[in-house]
């Protein structure tokens, strides 16, 4: 594998990190997912969960061992889903209110 596939995924995982870290200390989200976003926290750590998956998936595609860089695709194949699962629950309003 060369480079080139690995670019958009460390392209996504550097804009994930610091919407996941400003959500987290602050609150602060991109206008246009304010109206959706009811739990400001749990949307960060999603954010952060598919950036560590994004990186996980570059790192799969400059490895050599073709066993070692299919099981690091589907571990990031499986935190980017798990990254959205959270991201779903966040979107959704709490139950307790």
């Amino acid at each position: 594998m060369t480079w080139y596939l690995a670019l958009p995924s460390l392209v996504l995982a550097v804009l994930l990190v610091p919407a996941g870290v400003a959500a987290l200390r602050t609150g602060w989200m991109l206008p246009w997912q304010r109206r959706h976003v009811y739990r400001t926290q749990l949307f960060g750590w999603a954010q952060l969960v598919m950036a560590g998956a994004f990186t996980v998936q570059a790192a799969s595609a400059l490895l050599d061992d073709r066993a070692l860089r299919q099981a690091a695709s589907t571990a990031g194949v499986l935190g980017i889903l798990c990254g959205l699962v959270l991201l779903v629950l966040a979107q959704r309003p709490r139950t307790d209110h």
